[in-house]
């Protein structure tokens, strides 16, 4: 059977200026929209399997010479709260989502808080734009969901490298990063390491499958069960140390950092003499060892760099250079000055240094480099 969306006109009155109300009436409801469950609990250790599928029957023709687009909405009850209509592609009665989608539906359109219990109302709509209005069919379904707090993955170093010892129970916590999807996927740390070895665990009670190295240092292999053969992570030079690493990409970076900030002062970089700098070096995770800063420098002035820690000023610690006055083309050596150091040794920028220029300092090396740039 056809049917026909009507519409019922009343005119109150043909004088100008009276209203004129149209009524129309209602499709009947012979989709049928059903949700795979009346309750659903949401587990990050499923979020990418489905949480429910929502199924429909086709929509009742329409006699308006227009093709049926379906829409899928999710909400509150009444939808005094509801996510952005989805599209459906032509041809597909059901519409699924993941564990993850719904959590985060829930939780950033709905308003409803992780670990938290809710009525949600879902709803079909077949609409017709053809050679006149149709009323949409609507078809709606209620169902119960209890979203998940998102739990931590916890990853540790653990090793001879560990300033607090080699005891799997000493192990030093990461932290995760997590981005969207990823959760027990990427992580960073940033710290002192000693002179040793080290690879990663997920306990602190047993090692039950490390995470080491693979064929390279910057490659990460998956061990499942406690092996004594693990291939680990080398450290040669006692400081600080960053680390990133995605166990997804099975990719590690680290490295020697030295210093947790630089800093430049003085006129031979272009920056007044006054404390604390702001003119701080950038810094790239994927290169701990290296810090940059791109200045003016000024021929016949001089600069020293502040590092770590301005809060005691000019009494704060600097990098400098072995000698006073010293030419970095002719010696890039640095040391690292304690608080209160005495002798104010500083670089002094030659008339053919003067420029736009980058400063390089090799954490690791104990160098800086000064490279022109016109």
């Amino acid at each position: 059977m056809i049917l026909l969306s009507s519409c019922l006109i009343a005119l109150n009155s043909c004088d100008e200026g009276e209203d004129v109300k149209i009524v129309l009436d209602t499709v009947p409801d012979g989709m049928h929209l059903t949700a795979s469950a009346e309750e659903i609990v949401l587990s990050q250790e499923k979020m990418d399997e489905p949480a429910v599928t929502f199924k429909w029957d086709p929509a009742q023709p329409r006699m308006n010479n227009g093709a049926i687009t379906y829409y899928f909405k999710l909400g509150l009850p009444g939808f005094t709260k509801a996510i952005e209509k989805i599209k459906i592609d032509p041809g597909v009665y059901e519409y699924s989502i993941s564990n993850y989608d719904l959590n985060i539906m829930a939780y950033s359109k709905l308003g409803v808080g992780y670990g938290s219990t809710a009525q949600l109302e879902a709803e079909i709509i077949a609409s017709s734009d053809g050679d006149y209005f149709v009323k949409p069919e609507i078809s709606t379904t209620k169902f119960v969901v209890t979203t998940f707090a998102i739990t931590p993955v916890n990853l540790y170093l653990v090793g001879s490298a560990n300033p607090k010892g080699p005891d799997i129970s000493n192990g030093i916590k990461l932290t995760e990063i997590v981005e969207g999807r990823d959760i027990g996927v990427k992580y960073k740390w940033e710290g002192n390491l000693q002179v040793g070895t080290f690879k990663f665990v997920n306990s602190l009670i047993e090692d039950k499958g490390s995470w080491s190295m693979g064929t390279t240092s910057s490659e990460l292999v998956q061990n499942t069960t406690s092996s004594n053969s693990d291939i680990e992570f080398t450290v040669t030079k006692a400081g600080l140390y960053s680390i990133i690493l995605n166990k997804k990409d099975r990719e590690i970076i680290y490295g020697y950092k030295g210093f947790s900030h630089v800093w430049g002062v003085g006129l031979g970089i272009g920056i007044a003499w006054s404390m604390p700098s702001s003119a701080e070096f950038n810094w790239d995770p994927r290169k701990p060892g290296i810090f940059t800063l791109q200045c003016t420098t000024q021929a016949n002035q001089d600069f020293k760099l502040p590092y770590n820690d301005q809060s005691q000023g000019w009494g704060c610690p600097f990098l400098r250079p072995i000698n006073a006055n010293a030419n970095i083309w002719e010696d890039n050596r640095l040391q690292a000055t304690p608080a209160g150091y005495g002798a104010d040794l500083k670089w002094l920028i030659k008339p053919e240094q003067a420029g736009r220029c980058l400063l390089t300092i090799d954490a690791y090396n104990e160098t800086i480099t000064l490279t022109k740039l016109e």
